[in-house]
């Protein structure tokens, strides 16, 4: 479990407006446990239209902002010289299910998942995707539970030829929700009789994750970020895009003095909670043998906001809180990371765990 073929493999999250790195070593023990050490965190802003939605535009120019990453932004940065790489994918562009398959997992083999997956896959005959499953563990022996997820050729290659046009070695790609998870879901705690739900809020996108009986059950995709909230003040409030993005983060969902800051940021996050309810009640109402999401843990940038944890509690009548995206690493070293960078991290820290371990190794589904 312990041992790595790929010596300082890193992870890697490339973002529309941001790229981060995190690099972790491995000092796992025997008697111990798993244990990580953090070696770097690094990110870098790029500019708007270079990855739009998910798609590489201008994959020459992203080249370069990597590059500025990799060799270090500063004197005090190292440079990254390991070629291994566990990047992202954009959960746009990418589906993610637990699927149940009415056979013993003995007995199945690779034509049953694939027949089975084209039921629930959000893609035609014609379409080009890459199909990838992982068999999870299950009491019942008439069913096999099967993690699957899809992502079209043309994104997955784009993001494979942009990290191998840098000399990197692509070992493993993730749609970013898995990393989230393995980041935010508390890694020794058994969950039993309760379900969570991850709430990924970042500046040009939202992702809400189901957490459930051990595994991610699926995630969609949600219309509200940081930028999204940014322009909604500048517009309605005729202001500009730098005034806008300054009292967002300066009053964020305060009320007090700034009611007409509030009362746009209030609409929109109104308009949020209501997708993440309708979210939910999909969950309850189309999965099997689900239990009630008690505690919502957020990450991303966007959930640095004043008071969104408050409003999403009282509007959704559960707990919303932020996580903590280090805690996976138990570690006994101080990581100077600021609790508000730290949740921006969430799915490079995923990805970095997945990369300070053997990476094929599969012990469960994050």
């Amino acid at each position: 479990m312990f041992n790595n073929p790929f010596p300082n493999a890193f992870g890697i999250d490339i973002g529309d407006l941001s790229i981060k790195i995190v690099q972790l070593r491995n000092v796992s023990h025997r008697f111990r446990g798993s244990s990580y050490e953090l070696m770097s965190a690094r990110a870098i802003s790029i500019p708007p239209g270079l990855i739009v939605n998910g798609e590489l535009q201008q994959p020459e120019q992203i080249r370069h902002y990597i590059q500025k990453l990799l060799q270090g932004r500063n004197r005090q940065e190292k440079p990254i010289k390991s070629p291994w790489v566990v990047a992202s994918l954009p959960e746009t562009h990418g589906f993610i299910k637990l699927i149940d398959i009415p056979k013993a997992s003995v007995d199945i083999i690779e034509d049953d998942i694939v027949i089975e997956s084209k039921k629930h896959i959000p893609f035609t005959e014609d379409d080009k995707y890459y199909l990838d499953w992982q068999i999870m563990p299950k009491d019942d022996q008439e069913n096999t539970r099967v993690l699957i997820s899809a992502i079209p050729k043309l994104i997955a290659d784009s993001y494979t030829y942009l990290l191998e046009s840098l000399g990197l070695e692509v070992i493993a790609l993730e749609i970013e929700v898995l990393p989230v998870a393995r980041a935010m879901v508390t890694s020794k705690k058994e969950y039993r009789g309760e379900a969570r739900a991850l709430l990924d809020i970042g500046a040009d996108r939202s992702s809400l994750i189901l957490y459930d009986d051990d595994t991610v059950q699926f995630s969609i995709s949600l219309p509200y970020s940081g930028e999204m909230l940014t322009t909604a003040l500048s517009q309605k409030l005729k202001i500009s895009r730098e005034e806008a993005e300054k009292n967002k983060r300066t009053y964020g969902l305060a009320y007090k003095n700034q009611k007409k800051v509030w009362g746009v940021l209030m609409e929109q996050t109104r308009q949020f909670a209501d997708h993440i309810r309708k979210g939910i009640l999909f969950y309850y109402s189309h999965f099997p043998n689900t239990n009630r999401i008690t505690h919502i843990t957020m990450c991303g940038s966007g959930s640095n906001m004043k008071h969104l944890s408050d409003v999403l509690s009282l509007e959704l009548k559960i707990e919303c809180r932020q996580g903590q995206p280090w805690k996976n690493l138990a570690s006994k070293k101080e990581i100077h990371v600021t609790p508000e960078e730290s949740v921006g991290y969430a799915t490079a820290i995923g990805l970095a765990l997945r990369a300070a371990d053997n990476p094929f190794f599969k012990h469960d589904s994050i």
